[in-house]
């Protein structure tokens, strides 16, 4: 593979969300460029303003808002980008000068921001270009973490008690979004239960178990803490490994929109008083008692999808 082909790389990055991420690409890779996408390029946190980035940055710092801002971004209207072709023209001269980019926009999501508009326009551009997703990436120092209301984190993380009652382990996590990260995820039992499964009184519901799953959902239900009280609450129980993201599935515990498929599901002792967040989020190795095992070199490209 050539070294042009190798720095065709562009990372799609809203600080709100990525700015640990942002902060390590610039310093991992001294040909990195940070390409300002934004209208405005000013921010209400000083760090990510203008005149910050370009005292930090220098020349690494390119605000290309005056061809790639959305015209409309105060307004809510639709994205509507200043200059599309000039804009892209220079993303692909950047790129092909050899210079990795990180398109920055303050939005968390991306599928609501305009870069989801200026990428596929520069892969039409440039085909060969690898867009890398930042949920693709575990920072040195971090793993990935997912937060799942009570019970599901306990059914998660306890399949040779579900197995054991007649049933198969839950290996599929449901959601109303995707990801493109697949590797080893932390579980976080999130802050609060699901309601629907607990009586008033915090008592579990028997009948919910019996109804969908018959006689051996009620041995189930049986065997599982019978409280809300007691189920680890805002605190790290256990991981698995996401090997895939299906819309479809055989498993009595899908019900979709799309199902996280997880396989070598293992508890652990709690770790509590960790808050959650939507979506996949990073957690400091160090908050789980573990160091980080990677290469330096392994470090500073980072590593997708493990």
């Amino acid at each position: 593979m050539s070294e042009q082909s190798t720095s065709m790389r562009v990372y799609p990055c809203g600080y709100s969300r990525d700015a640990a991420l942002i902060t390590h690409l610039m310093q991992s890779d001294p040909k990195m460029l940070l390409i300002d996408t934004r209208y405005t390029p000013y921010s209400r946190i000083a760090i990510w303003n203008e005149r910050s980035l370009r005292a930090t940055y220098g020349p690494r710092y390119r605000w290309a808002g005056r061809s790639l801002g959305n015209q409309n971004h105060a307004t809510g209207g639709p994205i509507s980008l200043v200059d599309a072709a000039t804009g892209i023209a220079g993303l692909v001269h950047y790129l092909q000068e050899g210079s990795p980019l990180v398109l920055l926009c303050g939005c968390r999501d991306y599928n609501q921001c305009h870069l989801s508009v200026i990428v596929p326009l520069l892969q039409q551009a440039l085909p060969c270009v690898q867009v890398i997703m930042p949920e693709t990436l575990t920072p040195p120092g971090t793993v990935q973490c997912l937060s799942v209301r009570q019970p599901w984190t306990w059914i998660l993380t306890h399949p040779e008690v579900v197995q054991a009652c007649g049933l198969p382990p839950k290996e599929v996590e449901n959601r109303d979004w995707r990801t493109a990260y697949r590797g080893m995820l932390y579980l976080h039992a999130g802050a609060q239960v699901e309601k629907g499964l607990f009586h008033a009184d915090g008592r579990l519901d028997h009948d919910f178990w019996q109804r969908h799953f018959g006689s051996s959902g009620a041995y189930l239900a049986a065997q599982m803490p019978q409280t809300s009280a007691e189920y680890p609450r805002k605190a790290i129980v256990g991981k698995a490994r996401i090997v895939d993201v299906v819309e479809h599935d055989t498993s009595p515990w899908f019900v979709g929109h799309y199902g996280f498929v997880l396989k070598e599901l293992q508890p652990f002792g709690p770790i509590y008083n960790y808050p959650g967040q939507l979506k996949v989020f990073s957690v400091p190795q160090s908050t789980l008692g573990i160091g980080n095992a990677e290469s330096p070199i392994k470090a500073a490209l980072w590593t997708l999808g493990t």
